[in-house]
């Protein structure tokens, strides 16, 4: 999977719509996103594991993550994640929850996974990552995006999970 865009609005410290270009960073075939303490990298990481998995590292769905992933001056969230696949096809997955004005913490939720042809964004049937990217959860976080200070869990797996993550990443 290789990034090319992401989009969020009403997210953590992003009150704005904010739109992050990926391209001049994927040329070189590998990056990192470094900064500061509080800059924001893991709400771009969290932004788009939510946007493909509605998973998050900080939050499990006991959190009511989506409640708390917003912007506390937004009444609205949105993801947009675009990205190449392994076949060079272009998809885009989204997010969106808004606040219920009558219920503060009542939050709704929608998402959506389209993919670019024709020139145009096509709707899927499908909500769930893994079918397109072709990785679970767990190894999407184990590969793409390692967690602070999970690197170490990473180079440590057993043989068992690094045979069935292996199996899993390269369809062996």
């Amino acid at each position: 999977m290789i990034p090319i865009q992401l989009t969020i609005e009403g997210l953590y410290s992003y009150q704005k719509r904010q739109t992050i270009d990926f391209a001049t960073l994927t040329e070189a075939g590998l990056f990192g996103i470094f900064g500061q303490v509080g800059s924001g990298k893991s709400s771009i990481f969290e932004a788009i594991s939510f946007a493909l998995y509605s998973e998050t590292e900080r939050l499990h769905s006991r959190d009511n993550r989506a409640y708390n992933m917003m912007n506390l001056k937004s009444n609205r969230s949105y993801i947009a994640f675009d990205f190449l696949h392994f076949e060079n096809r272009k998809f885009r997955a989204t997010r969106e929850f808004k606040l219920n004005s009558k219920k503060f913490e009542d939050v709704t939720s929608s998402a959506d996974f389209y993919e670019w042809k024709n020139e145009n964004w096509q709707p899927l049937e499908t909500t769930k990552a893994d079918e397109i990217i072709g990785l679970s959860y767990a190894n999407f976080k184990r590969t793409i995006i390692i967690p602070q200070g999970q690197f170490k869990e990473f180079l440590e797996l057993g043989a068992k999970d690094r045979t069935v993550m292996m199996k899993e990443i390269f369809g062996l």
